[in-house]
């Protein structure tokens, strides 16, 4: 458990902070239109991350249904400890709106 907004912040991004997550982050913000959607977007980011790890940790590509492989990630984030989550949550938002802001600098 964190001990101090610090701690959580930096956890936070180390949570985020491999080249799987960056990616993800990344279409994202570059798919959001309004930031008043950062939410729903960082909470898609932990479904896909999930998703992809879990994919990539059992070899199941080809070798399950979409279905099959769905309720297992459901079944993995529905196992997750709620600190886990919260702290991947606010990494998201945190990179996802960095990336949105530098994005909207060069939007014309």
């Amino acid at each position: 458990m964190p001990e101090s907004l610090i701690d959580l912040l930096g956890q936070s991004f180390n949570a985020v902070n491999s080249v799987q997550g960056l990616v993800i982050a990344l279409i994202a913000a570059l798919a959001m239109r309004r930031y008043g959607g950062i939410v729903y977007f960082s909470i898609f980011a932990i479904i896909v991350d999930q998703f992809v790890t879990i994919a990539y940790a059992k070899q199941i590509w080809g070798k399950q249904t979409v279905a099959d492989v769905l309720a297992e990630i459901m079944d993995s984030i529905l196992e997750l400890d709620a600190t886990v989550v919260i702290i991947r949550l606010i990494g998201f938002m945190i990179v996802i709106t960095l990336i949105y802001g530098i994005r909207s600098l060069f939007r014309n």
